[in-house]
């Protein structure tokens, strides 16, 4: 048994030393968020369950595969814990866990590093790919017991925002990995000498394997390697690779510096003159609202395009990703374009449609996933005489569907809804009133285009209009302020639709070109336009038209459309899609019925086939969450039992309720004691769910609660300290479901969903009427008379 505690204790060391090296290299994640501490705080904690599971396990002498497999589930819930609140990806736990990662994911795309506070975060990415660095690395050190390779991992988790961020690094954070990984060396090689057994003192023949000797010749070995790394790429001039920021050194190509393009428009627009600026030709009949880019953030100011992470793999070289949003079955038509810019437009923006499908240009033009814009990545790339090619769609939008559509949320980032504080309430009570006869997301669009175009008063013009900042808009607004041109309307109708909850964005492009050959068109500078696009699921990106028809002579078809009214028995569109579909060709022979049936049957066995490992993987999942799910049954049990008992059982549901919340039972207190402290906890049902962080509390905030705990307390100092409570068993159902509310109420939103699912209390040893010695009767006795002191 000594040996194995030795060997418990020498396991646990290498694999804490791998995992706090590892938890240190990935200190150099840090430029991808301003607030760090969101990713480095969970995944501390994930270290620690991975390394207590791998060292339990191997201190059994279980397999190395079960091993890793047991790490995997615990180092999973954790970090569904961490994320969600959860401890398994199932019901609101996978809907959560979605959510948070989609909008990860969202901001990772639309962010430069690093990504903004303001904006969702990119620490679940961070968390998860974490959790599988810090299996890697003890698999090689644990399991495998392969030291030497742990350094691979260890340097890629170090190098990776090289490539992404750019520049250099901290040179302290590789300083503290290197150091770490030493130190991993020193204690392996010491383990592994140890093993050996004691060395032959006396005998001058024989091999020295003292530990401190290799241990000290593997640090050696370790401490040259570093070095070498460090000082060989600046000693060799042909290679440009830095592990630290000393000096200067080449920097990263994703990050694009972006400037408004709001600021040229009305100059354009108005001042300048109104020379062709590009041709392009297609068998497009109808080729309108060419598109530069979209603007996505308002932060009180102006519109802007925000900050983009556009990777290297994202190149106008073919095709595009599918259209965000926009559903597989949704008729459309594709059209070809070949674009020659003339020289006199300079942008850093490629002109492409919304819909486009794909792209191909010259030189190092690069696309945003989320808005489908086209930017330059080389300082010196512009459109100036640029020749290029692309293909788009046109989608056959349906305004019933877009009035069907569910809310967007998780589908496009959050910041597509954001509005920056100090607008006036004027402004959403102007939204609301505009658009209080519509029912639907997509019918407020509709009524508030109707509204600036027609209903509102507004008239077009460029004179005498400057600016967009939350004053403007204010004043534009009113009744005796509604003149401007397209920035204006197509601002404005943004901002109220975000109020209505609709995400929405600014286009910046070109309104409608001039015909110069039978499918030759041409814009010129007094083409450029501004308006809005708003998302609605199932068909992704719509255009709409606010500005007046001095200048848009019509709006889009599909705000022309009647949208009928609700129908119960309505299907869905993938239940109607089928006969409309468009690889359909008229007057196709169909296959027999009976070829039909065969195949139906074919299908129908492999369907069958196909059913065994599905439901094989269903059982274990069942099993798998049977097992994670066992704590909260062991509560529930052990909670049901003692709430009918008596008053020290009640008593130690009460301690065993605070250990689930995290809080520290006052153990060393007496009951009075302690009842003046839990008091302090109660908070108010519901303080419920407005926000994330500690609910206020206190005993004026659950006085029913208090009344209940004195109960309790009041028997308990009777069953302790008075000879009339020995033989009275009441029960307090009522009243430990009162406290343990206001209990939970008291603690925050985390702190609850931790205690529902995972209780601490069943992982430690279960409390029981634990009476205090200070507190026991004694007694002394004269003959047969028993007398009670205390």
């Amino acid at each position: 048994m000594t040996s194995r505690r030795a060997n418990l204790r020498t396991t646990l060391a290498v694999s804490a030393a791998a995992a706090a090296t590892t938890w240190v290299a990935m200190l150099s994640w840090r430029p991808f968020t301003e607030l760090p501490g969101r990713y480095l705080g969970p995944l501390l904690l994930i270290g620690v369950v991975v390394v207590g599971t791998g060292a339990l396990a191997r201190w059994a002498r279980l397999p190395g595969g079960v091993v890793v497999l047991a790490q995997l589930l615990t180092g999973g819930v954790a970090t569904c814990l961490a994320l969600t609140g959860y401890p398994l990806p199932v019901g609101p736990g996978r809907v959560e866990l979605e959510a948070v990662l989609r909008a990860a994911v969202d901001s990772a795309n639309q962010f430069a590093p690093p990504v903004p506070a303001s904006a969702p975060g990119v620490h679940p990415l961070l968390v998860a790919g974490g959790l599988g660095c810090f299996l890697l690395v003890d698999v090689l050190v644990s399991t495998l017991r392969r030291v030497s390779l742990a350094g691979l991992p260890l340097l890629t988790i170090y190098s990776v925002p090289v490539s992404l961020v750019g520049g250099g690094l901290a040179w302290w954070v590789f300083a503290l990995t290197a150091a770490g990984f030493l130190l991993v060396l020193y204690l392996h090689e010491g383990d592994r000498v140890t093993r050996w057994g004691r060395t032959v003192e006396d005998d001058p023949s024989a091999f020295d394997v003292r530990t401190g000797r290799v241990r000290g010749t593997a640090l050696a070995i370790g401490a040259i390697a570093v070095a070498l790394a460090v000082a060989v790429p600046t000693a060799v001039p042909t290679l440009d690779v830095r592990l630290v920021d000393f000096g200067a050194g080449p920097g990263g190509d994703d990050d694009i510096e972006l400037t408004n393009p709001l600021a040229n428009l009305k100059q354009d627009l108005v001042r300048g003159p109104d020379d062709p600026v590009l041709r392009f030709t297609t068998d497009d009949p109808d080729p309108s609202y060419l598109r530069t880019t979209a603007l996505t953030w308002f932060n009180g100011d102006t519109w802007s395009a925000g900050d983009r992470a556009v990777p290297t793999k994202n190149l106008a070289a073919g095709d595009l990703p599918p259209l965000l949003g926009v559903e597989s079955g949704l008729n459309r038509t594709s059209y070809d374009y070949r674009v020659n810019v003339y020289d006199n437009f300079e942008s850093t923006w490629l002109p492409a449609w919304t819909t486009s499908t794909a792209v191909e240009a010259p030189g190092d033009w690069r696309y945003d996933v989320q808005t489908r814009d086209f930017l330059a990545a080389d300082d010196d790339l512009s459109t100036r005489g640029l020749q290029y090619r692309m293909s788009a769609v046109r989608l056959e939008y349906d305004a019933a569907d877009m009035a069907r559509a569910p809310s967007s949320g998780g589908l496009v980032p959050a910041a597509y809804t954001e509005l920056p504080d100090g607008i006036p309430s004027e402004v959403r009570n102007l939204a609301l009133q505009v658009t209080r006869e519509a029912p639907t997301r997509y019918e407020k669009a509709v009524a508030l285009q109707r509204w600036f175009r027609e209903t509102g008063g507004f008239e077009y013009t460029t004179e005498g209009v400057d600016g967009n900042d939350i004053q403007d808009l204010v004043s534009f607004l009113r009744p005796d302020g509604r003149r401007g041109y397209c920035e204006q309307y197509a601002a404005s109708m943004a901002i109220l639709a975000r109020m209505l909850d609709i995400p929405a964005r600014v286009a910046i492009g070109f309104l409608r070109p001039s015909r110069i050959g039978t499918n030759t068109w041409e814009y010129s500078a007094h083409d450029l336009h501004a308006w809005p696009e708003l998302f609605f699921p199932g068909s992704g990106w719509v255009r709409f038209e606010p500005t007046p028809a001095a200048r848009a002579r019509s709006v889009p078809q599909w705000t022309r459309q009647n949208v009928p009214a609700p129908d119960p028995a309505a299907t869905d569109r993938s239940d109607t899609a089928a006969p409309d579909t468009p690889d359909r060709v008229d007057g196709q022979p169909t296959a027999p019925v009976e070829e039909e049936q065969a195949d139906d049957a074919a299908a129908a066995g492999d369907g069958r086939a196909r059913l065994l490992p599905l439901l094989g993987g269903l059982l274990g999942a069942g099993v798998l969450g049977g097992l994670l799910l066992l704590p909260r049954l062991v509560r529930a049990r052990r909670r049901t039992h003692r709430v009918s008992a008596g008053p020290e059982t009640v008593w130690a549901e009460l301690r065993d309720t605070c250990v689930d919340l995290g809080l520290p039972w006052p153990a060393a207190r007496s009951p009075r004691q302690t009842r003046d402290w839990l008091v302090q906890q109660f908070g108010a049902p519901p303080s419920d769910e407005l926000a994330g962080g500690q609910p206020a509390r206190g005993p004026d905030l659950a006085p029913d609660a208090v009344l209940a705990l004195d109960r309790i307390v009041a028997a308990l100092e009777l069953r302790r300290y008075s000879e009339r409570g020995q033989g009275t068993t009441p029960t307090f159902r009522a009243e430990v479901e009162t406290v343990s509310e206001a209990l939970h109420a008291g603690a925050a939103r985390g702190a609850r969903r931790l205690a529902t699912w995972w209780p601490r209390s069943v992982l430690t040893r279960p409390a029981g009427p634990v009476v205090p010695r200070t507190s026991e009767p004694s007694e002394t006795r004269y003959g047969s008379v028993v007398d009670h002191v205390g």
